[in-house]
């Protein structure tokens, strides 16, 4: 009697040799496939001629169209790709450098190029220029500043080493230096270090000087009133409830309202207040803001009373 156990393992065989026979021409397939992709490629440079610095135009990277197998551009990374590009053959004005797609790194030499964008690049070089210039102090800008004039000014160190494009340094003739308008510090000696101020493209060495100065200011003189301003209880009350000012304040904001209203007239919130039907005489408190004076008060003490009812 015949055995029907050979005959299986036949049929076996056979579907095992199907089926790796259709697993290869599936993988044959899809390596084949090709597909496309963008990748974003960072460009690094090298070689720029001594003398030469670049002024504009350079890109700091580029988008790359590959095309290649299926299977080899889904596993890519995303490692930053790069490429240098070389610099050596540049002039000073503008250079356009075309950006093929024969420039690839090479990670990318696996694929085919199909296209770079932006195509091209149009750097603009200049020739380098070092010089020494002085330090200019100016005012920072505020509404104040016209009314204020520095005097003895001394920068530490008076010159600087002023190095860039030949088309920006041959036209400048200082480096400012800008300080604060402190009108608090009228008539004294201030000293603070100062960094200074420069186009972009342009280096300073030092990059800060320490400048001394005093400042005086220009000064108008105003009359104001101002209601007393009062936190006692209810049953309490002052007499006059207005007093009169002369101060005086910057020339450029004797019509500046926001200034001119922080000047205000107070009772002190630890003044002494009566008991019973007593009155009680009580200096009054100015405030001022910064850069105003106040000359004179008027009158310059209260009365506080209280309002006693009668049962």
């Amino acid at each position: 009697m015949l055995s029907n156990t050979e005959p299986q393992k036949g049929n076996w065989l056979y579907l095992l040799v199907a089926f790796l026979l259709a697993l290869g021409l599936w993988y044959t397939l899809n390596a084949r496939e090709e597909i496309e992709r963008v990748v974003e490629v960072r460009l690094d440079y090298k070689g720029l001629p001594p003398g030469l610095i670049v002024t504009g135009g350079q890109l700091n990277k580029v988008s790359v169209r590959l095309r290649g197998p299926k299977e080899l551009l889904r596993s890519m990374t995303n490692r930053e790709l790069s490429y240098t590009l070389d610099l050596s053959g540049v002039t000073p004005g503008k250079n356009v450098i075309p950006l093929t797609s024969n420039d690839k790194p090479p990670e990318l030499r696996a694929y085919e190029a199909l296209e770079v964008t932006p195509s091209r690049m149009v750097l603009e070089v200049d020739k380098s220029m070092e010089t020494n210039l002085p330090v200019k102090v100016s005012l920072r800008s505020s509404p104040a500043t016209s009314s204020v004039r520095l005097k003895d000014v001394m920068v530490t160190p008076a010159q600087v080493t002023v190095r860039g494009p030949a088309g920006v340094v041959s036209g400048m003739k200082d480096i400012q230096a800008e300080i604060p308008v402190d009108l608090s510090a009228e008539g004294k000696a201030l000293s603070e270090t100062v960094p200074l101020l420069a186009p972009p493209a342009v280096e300073l060495t030092p990059q800060s000087v320490v400048v001394t100065w005093r400042i005086d200011v220009k000064r108008r003189s105003l009359s104001l009133q101002r209601d007393v301003v009062f936190d006692g209880d209810a049953s309490l009350s002052i007499q006059p409830s207005r007093a009169n000012l002369v101060v005086s304040v910057p020339q450029a904001l004797a019509k500046d309202t926001g200034y001119l209203a922080q000047f205000q007239v107070s009772v002190p919130s630890d003044a002494p207040m009566p008991a019973g039907d007593e009155e009680l005489s009580v200096p009054l408190q100015v405030a001022a803001p910064q850069g105003g004076r106040v000359l004179k008060v008027s009158p310059e003490t209260v009365m506080i009373s209280r309002h006693v009812t009668e049962e």
